[in-house]
Order: structure tokens, then sequence, then C-alpha cells
């Protein structure tokens, strides 16, 4: 194969599996936030796919905000004090992590394929 044909395949394939993952992010923005949402964090390009905020709402608040949203969890546990929640979706797993820091919980979710 020339050089030009091997650069042009290349390119092709690159921009296959970049669509591929613009796909996955497109899926992890379809996450809810609450409405006091502060952003600090997004890593969305390729999967694990990573968020990170604070809010004031109460874990309790939170927990049942993705019950509504994302539907009952497939794991619920408390570790270290921070309440860890997964949820099964489009092939992938949401995980929602809420610990409690200085007044405001600091939430993680994360979005892996299962």
């Amino acid at each position: 194969m020339s050089g030009r044909k091997l650069g042009f395949a290349v390119l092709v394939l690159a921009s296959c599996l970049l669509s591929i993952g613009m796909a996955q992010a497109t899926e992890f923005q379809r996450i809810p936030l609450p409405a006091d949402a502060r952003e600090q964090l997004r890593l969305e390009q390729k999967l694990p796919a990573v968020l990170h905020f604070y809010s004031r709402a109460s874990q309790q608040e939170l927990l049942s905000f993705y019950q509504q949203h994302l539907g009952q969890p497939s794991q619920q546990k408390v570790v270290a004090g921070q309440l860890q929640l997964n949820f099964p979706r489009n092939g992938e797993q949401i995980r929602v992590i809420i610990a409690e820091r200085n007044g405001w919980r600091d939430v993680s979710l994360m979005v892996e394929r299962r």
C-alpha cells in the first residue's frame, strides 16, 4: 500500500474512533444534574467519563433525584461515609458517589461500559 493510501486509511480509522467516542460523550451529557450543581470537573471525551460537582441538596434529596431520573440503583452501599449508587443504563454503568464536604455534598458521576 502506498504511503498516501495508508495515510488515508489511518485518517478514516481515526475519524471512526473519534465518532464512537463522541457518541459515548453524548450519552454522558444526558445524565441530569440538580439545579444548584456547581460543576468542578468534566472529562467526557472517552469512557470512563467523569463529572464532579457540588450541591447544597441533602444526601437523601440527591438519592431521590437520581432515582427519579435514572430509576432504582442496581447497587447501593455506604463506604467510608460516602453513598455509592450504581445504575445500569443503555449498556453502560452510571456510578454516583455522594460525600459530605463542609456543608456541601460532593458528587462524582462516572459512566463506564458494563
